[in-house]
């Protein structure tokens, strides 16, 4: 009886590290668009309100989603500042940028006790 109960008690430690591993680290920027050129000297001009219609009507679509992988180690210490340039991934622009920890992460972050610790980065681009 006494291994059930410890196997149970393992079993649910193991499960609560992974459950809370995996919803903690969440980061999101959202980026405003910059303006269409013909809006930028005479943005109550018609060509004005026929480049924002149009990029309206892209924006319903949606742009392209990159999933770039990052590795940190020691509890994501290092390396201390990791730069991902964006405009490589969007030519436009990202629309937006969320980095997070994904179940498979957490599940490696945990196996090394949190020596190698990756990290998932989404980037949103504009159309």
């Amino acid at each position: 009886m006494r291994k059930k109960a410890r196997l149970f008690l393992a079993f649910g430690l193991f499960f609560s590290i992974f459950v809370l591993g995996e919803s903690c680290r969440h980061a999101m920027v959202r980026y405003p668009q910059a303006p269409p050129e013909a809006c930028r000297i005479y943005p109550s001009s018609k060509e004005c309100k026929k480049a924002l219609e149009l990029r309206a009507a892209h924006q319903e679509q949606g742009g392209e989603v990159y999933k770039v992988h990052q590795t940190y180690y020691f509890f994501g210490l290092y390396p201390g500042n990791l730069v991902l340039d964006t405009a490589t991934y969007c030519p436009e622009g990202p629309k937006s940028v969320h980095q997070y920890t994904s179940f498979w992460n957490a599940f490696w972050e945990q196996l090394t006790l949190s020596i190698y610790s990756p990290q998932t980065v989404e980037i949103e681009c504009y159309r």
